[in-house]
């Protein structure tokens, strides 16, 4: 007898529409908008290359902080998103047609670092969360391997970027506030992939904690972030 099928809930689900053209109108409506509702300031963008594929790792304070990357960059990205922030009203079926694909909770790490492969080869830009969940006491926790084995798989590299006041405008285990608030985000210079091995890898984590502490400007936290950002 042949073993069933995995669940569909422990699946990353198919980019469900085309990457989002930088001049296409839901980027010309809603890009604006969520600009606007996080009053967004973005300091050296220059260093997110204008054609390629590149893997941006950010900091994570916020459901927020997806809406700010996907609004801060004229260049089209995709991030992974919870399937139930398309129900958030007015903004939340926008979202994949600013680039997230939609993931139940709880799927499993390969099938996301699978789907994310995909993107880059296609020559996207990916956002990806270092961390792996949200940070609730503002400092920057300890990387998780994920990003470091994605950029070795694919030989892409990474941009550190850095977050900040989304936290406010969205905090965990609340409802976003609907006035919004100032947020900044903040790009450093790329770091080369590592090579496949895991002192490469390890290595490039750590310069990597250490790069997006020193652009948020947050404490350093050299455990890992609570799964769920701690609301689970």
């Amino acid at each position: 007898m042949t073993a069933a099928p995995p669940p569909v809930e422990h699946r990353v689900l198919p980019v469900a529409v085309p990457a989002p053209d930088a001049r296409s109108l839901a980027r010309r409506v809603v890009r604006p908008v969520l600009r606007a509702w996080l009053r967004l300031r973005v300091e050296d963008e220059h260093h997110v290359p204008a054609a390629g594929p590149v893997i941006v790792a950010s900091t994570h304070a916020s459901h927020a902080d997806s809406m700010a990357l996907g609004s801060a960059l004229v260049r089209p990205v995709f991030f992974l998103g919870d399937l139930r922030l398309t129900r958030w009203p007015v903004l939340g079926p926008w979202l994949p047609r600013l680039g997230m694909v939609p993931v139940r909770r709880g799927d499993r790490d390969r099938d996301a670092l699978d789907q994310l492969v995909q993107l880059l080869a296609e020559g996207h830009v990916v956002v990806v969360y270092p961390e792996g969940s949200r940070s609730r006491d503002g400092r920057v926790h300890r990387p998780r391997s994920g990003v470091a084995r994605l950029a070795a798989a694919t030989g892409v590299p990474v941009v550190p970027a850095s977050v900040v006041g989304t936290h406010a405008v969205w905090p965990t285990g609340a409802r976003p506030r609907v006035r919004g608030g100032p947020v900044s985000i903040r790009f450093g210079p790329p770091l080369a992939a590592p090579a496949p091995t895991p002192i490469a890898r390890r290595r490039f984590s750590e310069a990597l904690h250490t790069a997006l502490v020193e652009l948020s400007g947050a404490g350093r936290a050299d455990g890992f972030a609570p799964v769920g950002g701690g609301d689970e």
